[in-house]
């Protein structure tokens, strides 16, 4: 055993550098180091991740910043002391740090701590209470460790998930594989959206062959519809699947071609709404989408908003609009929660948002990163009865659960 005792100790007291880099981006200084960098005694080691440690300016500091990147939740520095160069990661700052700046190291007292653990307030709304957060990497796929992308929950609220290897794969709640298989083609690229329907059948939207594959529950497929093209019935990279209480499916697709249909059960087309572009009724990588109560919720990922229709093709509204301002940064897949609730994950800003049924900003979880409570380019999620947030967390390469 490595270690033993809860991922919070070993995030903020990790008994070693070695183990403390488990858990994303760390400064670790030895005694030495602690005096040099810091200008004060030390006889022990110490530690802090990037939201810890800042760069205090001033003109007369020994630390002087030879290139900073910014990487959204915290930024990397090339920081000289003397004759000595280290990189260190360190809270954003405010202007953002410039080569030739000259400072003091500070570790930071976090008042709140990190969001995750908190609930303190922030200017956009509160943050989401999660209880405890649960991690799990796909098996691999030979030599390859494959990332989740999509995300559906089953009747039995068994966890669906589409990775970038062409499988589908079947979890218990509690992260236990059931079962798995490769789509029928997989060469040319992989499909982005999952949905268990009604009829028990398991529906794909096969983003790159173009096209919606049906598969049973043991993974043989059923059937399938669609083709390459701009017609009623015809897709280019559908990536988002969901259906109505009558059995209708809906496919949002992108590629210039961004748009929403409608089919029956068997694949029928029965309408279409939204075209590409920026404006009103116009989609820019229509990402993921949900059904809810008669109305359709559509992710409109490079237009920063969730667009609204009813489930006749009739626009409603669109949340992040000048008529309903909500902050949303690449928002890539939407699901339904319990009590009229709305999740929406944000591959820009790698976080979960939760809405009411207007809209409403009710609380946020999460920051870019790869360490507890952050995620890298997430991609979709879905939501179970007992409100179980997972989130396919992409960059980071691993299925995470938020237990509230």
């Amino acid at each position: 055993m490595i270690h033993q005792g809860s991922t919070t100790e070993l995030y903020h007291s990790p008994p070693s550098e070695e183990l403390a880099r488990y858990l994303g981006p760390t400064n670790w200084f030895d005694e030495k180091e602690v005096t040099a960098w810091f200008d004060e005694p030390a006889n022990a080691p110490r530690h802090h991740r990037p939201e810890e440690l800042t760069l205090e300016l001033n003109e007369s500091g020994t630390c002087v910043v030879e290139q900073a990147r910014f990487l959204g939740s915290h930024q990397e520095v090339e920081l000289r002391h003397e004759q000595q160069t280290r990189t260190v990661w360190l809270s954003n700052s405010k202007p953002p740090l410039q080569e030739g700046a000259r400072g003091f190291l500070k570790a930071l007292l976090l008042l709140c701590g990190l969001l995750l653990l908190a609930g303190c307030e922030s200017a956009e709304g509160v943050v989401l209470p999660v209880e405890s957060t649960r991690y799990w990497m796909l098996p691999k796929d030979d030599l390859a460790l494959p990332a989740p992308r999509g995300m559906g929950m089953s009747s039995e609220q068994n966890l669906l998930v589409l990775d970038n290897g062409g499988r589908v794969l079947v979890y218990t709640p509690e992260g236990k594989l059931i079962r798995h298989w490769y789509m029928p083609e997989y060469d040319v690229g992989k499909p982005e959206g999952i949905v268990e329907l009604k009829d028990g059948r398991i529906a794909v939207a096969d983003t790159h062959y173009h096209r919606v594959v049906f598969f049973d529950k043991e993974g043989n497929v059923t059937g399938m519809f669609g083709e390459l093209g701009n017609e009623p019935g015809q897709f280019i990279y559908p990536v988002g699947i969901t259906e109505d209480d009558d059995a209708n499916i809906y496919v949002c697709e992108y590629g210039g071609n961004d748009r929403i249909q409608k089919f029956d059960k068997a694949g029928n087309f029965l309408l279409t709404f939204g075209t590409f572009g920026e404006s009103s009724q116009q989609f820019q990588r229509a990402s993921g989408l949900a059904w809810h109560n008669g109305h359709v919720y559509i992710a409109d990922a490079i237009n920063n908003r969730i667009q609204v229709y009813s489930d006749d093709g009739n626009y409603v509204t669109a949340w992040g609009s000048a008529e309903h301002p909500l902050e949303l940064n690449y928002p890539y897949d939407i699901a339904v929660g319990p009590e009229d609730t709305f999740y929406v994950v944000e591959y820009g800003s790698g976080r979960v948002t939760k809405l009411d049924e207007q809209g409403h900003l009710i609380a946020r979880y999460g920051q870019t990163g790869i360490g507890i409570g952050q995620f890298n380019t997430p991609w979709g999620l879905t939501v179970d009865r007992q409100n179980h947030i997972y989130v396919a967390d992409t960059g980071n390469r691993r299925v995470v659960l938020l237990n509230q």
